[in-house]
């Protein structure tokens, strides 16, 4: 039972576990997009300049100039595609990774019944090159790499000499198990690594104890939100109060799962990709296009929801539009952190509050 469950998971995902996969897929979508604007940008400068000297010559190549000319248009618009509908559509990737592959497929069909007296050539080069190109899942590729041996043995079969189709039919057999079998091997090879990769990576800018976004991961992504943003931007600063005298009374693990219930409450709200533990006890959380007018009645729920657990925190928001002015990170920032302090002060300006601590100042 065992090995059933390592080779679906082997032709599923790659050999890694389906909840890693998918997890992974993002990464494997972006991955995708990227080498799709390469190849498909090398294949319609290849197939043109095939084209070009195809026409230009007589003979053998020049029966191949129609062929060249309508894949150098397919990877024209894949290329087109990969950079104008992909970035906001990545689902799309997969598609557009089929017709790229497919496009292969069919120039080398096409090639070999041009030459129907001679032996194909190019669908077998295209059969064993083609899957190794992107990221998939092995199980889909398998059933392309199958799907394309039939059809070919179809055509073959029926437009060419029976002395060549059949010398075609069985190089397309063995060569099409040897892609599945290299497919499937690669494949393995490549997600793993990109698993490894992404895990490494994670671990870089994460925050070990609280699992949000650590501070090296913050200073990196700063001066991207304004890019993010298409009409407001909130950030949020948040403090934990009364960690030091925690920690002092009932050690560094009771002060460790008050920072962990703090970040819990932050990435609820404001998700684990846009929270960041930027210090000891503070917390920087942002929100873009979010909705001002139940921005307070969130922080107050925030508020709440630590309360109930023991724990106070203060909290500072600054806010701005994209249309009243340039967005400066570190100036909204600033403006949040002040008024984190602002509301530190009053928290403990309160009676049952004032033997915690002094209210700290800016400065500190």
């Amino acid at each position: 039972m065992i090995y059933i469950r390592k080779l679906w998971n082997l032709l599923m995902y790659a050999g890694i576990e389906k909840a890693e996969y998918d997890k992974l897929r993002p990464v494997i979508r972006k991955k995708n997009q990227e080498l799709l604007k390469v190849f498909s940008l090398l294949g319609a400068a290849i197939f043109l300049v095939l084209f070009v000297v195809s026409a230009a010559s007589a003979g053998f190549a020049s029966v191949n100039s129609s062929a060249y000319l309508l894949c150098a248009s397919g990877m024209l618009v894949i290329l087109i595609g990969s950079l104008l509908l992909l970035p906001n559509r990545l689902p799309l990737t997969v598609l557009f990774v089929f017709l790229f592959e497919i496009l292969l497929y069919f120039f080398g069909i096409r090639i070999s019944l041009l030459h129907a007296d001679k032996v194909a050539v190019s669908a077998v080069a295209f059969l064993l090159v083609s899957p190794l190109l992107f990221y998939d899942r092995p199980i889909r590729l398998s059933v392309l790499t199958i799907s394309v041996v039939s059809v070919f043995c179809v055509i073959v079969s029926r437009f060419k000499s029976p002395d060549v189709a059949e010398t075609d039919i069985w190089n397309m057999i063995t060569f099409g198990g040897v892609a599945i079998l290299t497919t499937v091997f690669m494949m393995s090879i490549k997600v793993h690594a990109l698993h490894k990769s992404e895990q490494v990576e994670q671990l870089s800018q994460t925050d070990l104890l609280t699992g949000v976004k650590n501070r090296n991961h913050y200073e990196s992504r700063l001066m991207q939100y304004p890019g993010l943003s298409s009409s407001n931007l909130i950030c949020v600063y948040a403090d934990a109060n009364g960690l030091h005298e925690m920690n002092n009374r009932e050690g560094h693990s009771a002060g460790d799962r008050m920072l962990c219930e703090v970040a819990a409450a932050l990435q609820k709200h404001f998700g684990t990709e846009h929270t960041y533990r930027v210090g000891g006890d503070e917390f920087v959380a942002f929100r873009t296009d979010g909705h001002l007018d139940s921005l307070s009645s969130e922080i107050a729920q925030i508020k709440q929801e630590l309360k109930q657990k023991g724990y106070h925190v203060s909290i500072g928001v600054a806010t701005r539009r994209k249309a009243d002015s340039p967005m400066h990170m570190h100036e909204i920032v600033n403006e949040a952190e002040s008024n984190m302090f602002n509301d530190k002060r009053e928290f403990y300006s309160r009676s049952e509050h004032n033997r915690r601590s002094r209210a700290p100042s800016p400065a500190q």
